[in-house]
């Protein structure tokens, strides 16, 4: 029996390993298996990734995979134009006849959705696998207060449980990947009969600040011009917030360069 548990086991992870790019110690540099530019936002969907696995109650598990279809909105007013993020997860475990139905993730319980019929492959024992997803908002991911994103699947009653956490900067890729599109669509577009001595010539986290900026609200324009001020160095740590915009303004100005971030500056005094 043990044996047997053993060798599914293992074929189990070989069969991940071929099929999925990523797992909790991989770099995510080429996280993307798609980028689309929809009217009022932009989708990323990810490379399958093996989260890592922890029983809680009941059966045990045998594999797992997941990949993200994350939908970033353009600007604030696309919201209700912008279909919901999920986190599609493929989880196969001993057959006990209790699906998992419920995930708990953030404090919040929600029905997990079936995206593909529950699968079942039986030879000396038999393994169920289900095909279920959730919504899971970027902005969740983005103010995640750990390094690893966990969230619990529950069956029925709550006999089965396990938890799977997946890397906080396997989500945070899929932002950047998402972020250099954004950063494209927002810049000035040049007509035909300007001269071309007059393209935009900005670099990377100029545009990106000039995007955040638009996405913030007046409030945090100001804080984020103060805080700008106050480092014109770069050096300084912007403080903890739950602000996306000045969360990713803060974070862009760092990565400036000094003549980059002078630019920045000049820029903020012309918005003023």
């Amino acid at each position: 029996m043990k044996a047997t548990f053993r060798l599914m086991t293992a074929s189990g992870c070989l069969l991940v390993v071929g099929c999925t790019s990523f797992d909790s110690s991989s770099q995510f540099d080429d996280v993307a298996s798609s980028v689309k530019e929809r009217r009022h936002y932009v989708q990323v969907v990810t490379k399958s990734i093996t989260p890592d696995i922890r029983v809680l109650s009941g059966t045990n598990v045998v594999k797992a995979s997941a990949n993200y279809v994350a939908n970033y909105p353009v600007d604030k007013s696309a919201g209700p134009d912008v279909a919901p993020s999920r986190l599609m997860t493929e989880v196969s475990y001993f057959k006990n006849y209790q699906e998992y139905e419920t995930v708990t993730i953030n404090g919040e319980t929600v029905p997990l959705k079936n995206t593909q019929v529950t699968s079942e492959i039986c030879t000396e024992h038999c393994v169920t696998t289900q095909y279920v997803s959730f919504p899971l908002s970027p902005d969740t991911v983005t103010n995640w207060p750990e390094p690893q994103v966990a969230y619990t699947f529950s069956s029925s009653g709550g006999g089965d449980r396990v938890q799977l956490s997946i890397p906080k900067a396997y989500f945070l890729a899929a932002y950047d990947e998402a972020s250099r599109v954004l950063g494209q669509q927002n810049q000035p577009v040049v007509s035909a009969s300007q001269s071309t001595s007059v393209k935009d010539t900005k670099e990377k986290p100029e545009e990106m600040v000039d995007y955040w900026y638009q996405q913030a609200s007046d409030a945090e324009r100001r804080a984020f011009a103060d805080w700008a001020f106050a480092h014109r160095d770069g050096g300084g740590v912007v403080l903890t917030t739950q602000s996306q915009p000045l969360q990713m303004m803060g974070y862009w100005y760092q990565q400036a360069t000094p003549t980059s971030r002078k630019a920045i500056l000049t820029w903020l005094l012309n918005q003023s």
